[in-house]
């Protein structure tokens, strides 16, 4: 098989695949604490977005890495928390987390560019897209949490996911 990869974009979306595969846990963490709190939307919406959406992201790095001729390894999922002080620290956390992976996405696009591997491109920039709408996502979700007034029962009630 012709190695379209470079031992360091191999090695970096490598780790971007934990890094995923990481998000998911840490929402399915969120949700577990808000069905704990009888927070359904938000437990609902948490677990499906580590479904939908985390786990489909790290299989593009999977397929990218295996069909460039590079080599998937598997890392550790660190431990992430359950434990959560209330919703607008859960909503902040998930902003947070996004911006960290917004960020982790910029890397691999900038060690592409170096690199010169142009096959890569695509993709990244399609992430780097994704990124702007997880962003945003989360950010209106926090937002429509404030415009309740933090009345978390109504504001849970109507949390949906798109």
């Amino acid at each position: 098989m012709v190695n379209l990869i470079s031992k360091e974009l191999n090695d970096l979306m490598n780790k971007q695949i934990v890094e995923e595969l990481r998000s998911g846990y840490i929402y399915l963490g969120m949700s577990s604490w808000a069905a704990n709190k009888g927070l359904q939307g938000l437990a609902s919406f948490m677990k499906i977005h580590a479904e939908k959406e985390e786990y489909k992201h790290a299989m593009k790095f999977f397929k990218y890495i295996i069909e460039t001729g590079g080599k998937v390894e598997l890392g550790t999922i660190d431990q992430v928390t359950t434990d959560y002080n209330s919703v607008e620290e859960v909503l902040k956390g998930a902003i947070a987390h996004e911006e960290h992976i917004s960020n982790k996405c910029k890397e691999l696009m900038d060690l592409a560019q170096q690199k010169k591997e142009y096959y890569a491109y695509d993709m990244l920039n399609w992430f780097l897209q994704e990124q702007i709408e997880e962003e945003n996502l989360f950010t209106q979700i926090y937002d429509d949490f404030l415009l309740s007034n933090k009345n978390i029962g109504v504001w849970d009630k109507h949390l949906k996911h798109p």
